[in-house]
């Protein structure tokens, strides 16, 4: 999805191919973005009434911060967070920053999400939502028997990508401005699917584990979003997990005094030549 190509366009063959009023003949550089090619295969709208009955929703993220350069080079932290919302209640579960020297990798990152996933292998009959690329998540051997025993245990992992679908995508006319999910045919795994969960929201790409019929997956999405709620269109308890395992500018600060105090490794900010050449215009 993040794939991008960028080409040189003359404003004068959009004009000619789109009958567009263009300002003047320079060329333009424009990014195409292959999201819009999607393409939805078979869909199924989402009808609350149907929904499965789940215990918990259970949210997992992971957030990375450049704290600064070293002798080693770069600081990195890395924290994850864990949200359970069973009936009316909610539990927030964060790790402290782990700190990590020299360039951040999938390795740490994947280390953190086992960590968070190994919180919560006593779930049953729970939705796991994870943030990100689900099949990326599964490419490492630890954290696929960690999935491997979640879903033993009558769990769905449902993933959900942050980054919206491109907004011109063409879907069938059958589906109207309301919940539904829809298989896509051309995406990258057979688990890969369009979704909208509110009336009017975004469209997001989700993954889902293990495999299920479109039907069934329509009926846990609608438990998702009778349990945790959707106001803007994206699961309530993901984005609570989000803003848990994010770090705070002043969580920074002291990850650098204890690095320097504790052991005696300097973290200095890292100089962006860009904005000491450009002044104001460095963006």
């Amino acid at each position: 999805m993040g794939n991008q190509r960028q080409s040189l366009v003359s404003l004068n063959r959009i004009n000619q191919q789109h009958g567009l009023r263009v300002l003047d003949e320079r060329e333009i550089r424009l990014k195409i973005n292959n999201v819009g090619t999607f393409k939805i295969e078979d869909f199924s709208p989402i009808f609350l009434d149907d929904a499965l009955c789940f215990n918990n929703i259970i949210a997992v993220d992971v957030s990375t911060v450049k704290i600064g350069i070293s002798h080693f080079g770069e600081v990195h932290a890395v924290r994850g967070a864990t949200v359970i919302k069973k009936n009316n209640s909610l539990t927030i579960n964060r790790t402290r920053p782990m700190i990590v020297l020299g360039e951040i990798s999938d390795a740490q990152v994947s280390f953190e999400l086992e960590e968070q996933l190994k919180n919560i292998n006593s779930a049953r009959n729970s939705i796991i939502l994870l943030d990100g690329d689900l099949k990326e998540m599964m490419g490492v051997s630890k954290s696929l028997s960690l999935f491997e025993s979640l879903k033993n245990t009558s769990n769905i992992i449902i993933s959900i990508s942050k980054g919206l679908i491109f907004p011109s995508i063409r879907l069938p006319e059958e589906i109207n401005d309301s919940p539904f999910v829809g298989r896509i045919m051309n995406g990258k795994s057979n688990r890969a699917y369009l979704a909208k969960l509110r009336l009017g929201a975004p469209l997001l790409k989700i993954e889902a584990y293990p495999e299920m019929e479109l039907e069934e997956l329509s009926r846990a999405l609608a438990s998702l979003i009778s349990i945790d709620g959707v106001e803007y269109g994206y699961p309530e308890a993901l984005r609570i997990a989000h803003i848990y395992s994010k770090l705070l500018p002043v969580e920074v600060l002291t990850l650098r005094c204890v690095m320097q105090r504790k052991f005696g490794i300097e973290i200095l900010r890292e100089i962006d030549n860009r904005k000491i050449l450009l002044g104001g215009f460095w963006s």
